[in-house]
């Protein structure tokens, strides 16, 4: 069994510079080199709200207020490491002078250092408080760590109100570091909301303690955590990367797929492939296409842009830039973009204005990994889709090889907040609305189907697969109209990536550690199928001979049928006029 070690980083933020801007070089670069340091398990970063005047009742002859002459703190950093102490304390960049004014390296012994966590889904953490606690100058080191192992934290658990509990007994401080912070004692305490923790500090089982902690404590400050980001998992960074990254170890799964239907195999769809024309952009990788009132197409392109494109004469102009990697896309009934970015998450641009807003960027304190795709009801309710929380975009292949669900599908209320709406998804990817707001349709890549979700009426909660076991790879699926929706077909299903599901972990770790260029690639071809809200074919159109492949996104417009390819330097537009069947208007 691997031991583990905790540490904490108590940390100032500079006072001549905004707080605002201090805090977001934290989320940012600082987190960046800090999630990906060899030897961090668990890496979060805690920060206060500076109004607390703490949270932990009056005690007699212990302080318990953080007031004005406090030396006010901004947060904490905390690890869980891999072993006693894995790197040194010049190695974690934490101490950049331009942001930080002072910090303090909490250590913790290693036998006096646990991290609980409750199982208990439904006592999920809201609120947090980070406790620091300094002993009495005439308590011995050893009665105040039994205080904090064997009193306080138990009477803090058995209150059954909590739904985490974290602690770290310290090290002896060292000579330079008494005079701004001598602490010997460190707890994070998560409950559902801020009611519950409060009434867990004050209860009885915890007052039964207060004579036990006046004896050992000279003082407990409990700073309310304004907001807790978790950025390293078991080990995995959580954040998208920002440059180019070594590929993460793969922990493949078992799974076992049905064979693939005959369709598979076969290289045309059932429809024959109406006219198509090139539309020329300046940019790589379109992943999404959508149209504007005006019958303009918009798409994101590698490097942030996004480009607005008159698709009868060519011409085109960049309408905004996300600074990421922008991937689904949806037109708001005012004109505004919403946009899924890899990178930066669920985004609103202004086309007019270029105005770019962030609205979902972290979501149950971990960061959006790879947002996918988003569609707006009528109500203002966004809601959409992560692929997978384990992999980055630049590396999405791993969550295919690994063949474990890591997908999720979200809503955003109009008062911007968000829930997991589904989770343990097969990669995650188009969603829209139903014609009568009542459910939500979207694609699971990896799960070879396209799901309902009821939102309204009797079935409201459930989820139900609509048309199952697919020949190829869906990915974003169009605006739905008229009972009808358009979906992206990237490939035809993959025999070895199907198989590699009951393949030993082995076989499949190495194939993943080859080099990308030598990867299995999946066919080259062009294909869209249209459905029914109920998961009927209505058209499959598929040709291997167009110059363009691995469609990823599709939009109807007046006659014709654009998509748009995550390898391409160009949209396609498709005549459907020259089909002799119905289509969407």
């Amino acid at each position: 069994m691997q031991r583990l070690s905790a540490s904490s980083m108590v940390f100032w933020l500079r006072d001549n510079h905004p707080r605002e801007q201090g805090l977001k070089y934290l989320l940012g670069s600082h987190a960046q080199v800090m999630a990906r340091l060899k030897g961090i398990q668990e890496y979060r970063q805690h920060h206060f709200d500076l109004n607390s005047k703490g949270l932990w009742p009056t005690l007699q002859g212990v302080n318990t207020t953080i007031d004005e002459s406090y030396y006010r703190i901004d947060g904490i950093e905390e690890f869980l490491l891999k072993g006693a102490y894995p790197f040194k304390l010049k190695q974690m960049k934490a101490y950049e002078s331009h942001v930080f004014k002072e910090t303090y390296h909490c250590i913790a012994s290693d036998k006096d250092n646990h991290w609980l966590q409750y199982s208990n889904s439904s006592n999920k953490v809201g609120f947090r408080t980070v406790v620091l606690i300094r002993r009495k100058a005439d308590i011995a080191i050893s009665d105040f760590e039994n205080f904090i192992k064997n009193i306080l934290v138990p009477a803090l658990v058995k209150t059954q109100l909590l739904s985490e509990v974290r602690y770290q007994v310290l090290l002896p401080e060292r000579e330079e570091t008494k005079s701004i912070g001598n602490y010997h004692a460190l707890l994070v305490l998560g409950a559902c909301d801020r009611n519950k923790l409060q009434q867990s500090i004050i209860s009885p089982g915890l007052a039964a303690t207060w004579n036990a902690q006046s004896l050992h404590c000279d003082a407990i400050l409990a700073h309310s955590v304004y907001q807790t980001y978790i950025f390293t998992i078991d080990g995995r960074p959580s954040l998208p990367q920002v440059k180019p990254e070594q590929k993460p170890r793969l922990e493949p799964v078992k799974r076992e797929l049905p064979p693939a239907p005959a369709r598979a195999s076969l290289k045309k769809g059932t429809t024959p492939f109406p006219p198509s024309r090139l539309i020329p952009i300046s940019g790589y990788g379109p992943e999404d296409v959508v149209v504007d009132a005006e019958g303009r197409l918009l798409c994101g392109v590698k490097g942030g842009r996004i480009l607005r494109i008159d698709p009868e004469h060519g011409s085109e102009e960049t309408v905004g830039n996300t600074g990421g990697r922008p991937l689904g896309l949806e037109v708001l009934p005012d004109g505004r973009l919403l946009i899924c970015d890899a990178h930066k998450g669920l985004l609103r641009l202004d086309i007019e204005t270029g105005k770019l807003e962030t609205l979902v960027q972290y979501v149950d304190h971990l960061p959006l990994r790879f947002c996918s795709n988003a569609s707006a009801a009528s109500d203002g309710t966004i809601w959409f889709t992560e692929s997978t929380n384990r992999y980055d975009f630049e590396q999405y292949m791993g969550a295919l090889y690994e063949h474990r669900p890591s997908g999720r599908l979200f809503r955003r209320d109009r008062d911007g907040r968000v829930e997991v709406i589904l989770d343990q998804l097969h990669f995650a990817n188009g969603v829209t609305i139903s014609g009568d707001q009542s459910a939500i349709l979207f694609a699971e890549t990896d799960g070879y189907r396209l799901n309902r979700y009821w939102i309204r009426g009797p079935h409201a909660g459930k989820r139900e697969i609509i048309a199952g076991n697919l020949p190829g790879f869906p990915d974003n699926v169009s605006r739905l109209q008229d009972g009808k929706f358009w979906v992206a077909m990237v490939t035809p299903r993959n025999k070895l990536l199907d198989s590699l599901g009951k393949a030993p972990t082995f076989i499949r770790q190495l194939i993943w550690r080859i080099p990308d260029r030598w990867q299995p690639a999946g066919v080259r071809t062009t294909w869209a199928m249209l459905f029914d809200e109920n998961g009927n074919v209505l058209l499959d159109l598929q040709d291997t001979l167009s110059n363009y492949h691995g469609v990823t996104g599709v939009a109807e417009y007046n006659g014709f049928l654009y998509l748009a390819g995550v390898e391409e330097e160009a949209l396609l537009s498709l005549d459907l006029r020259a089909i002799d069947k119905p289509t969407l208007v």
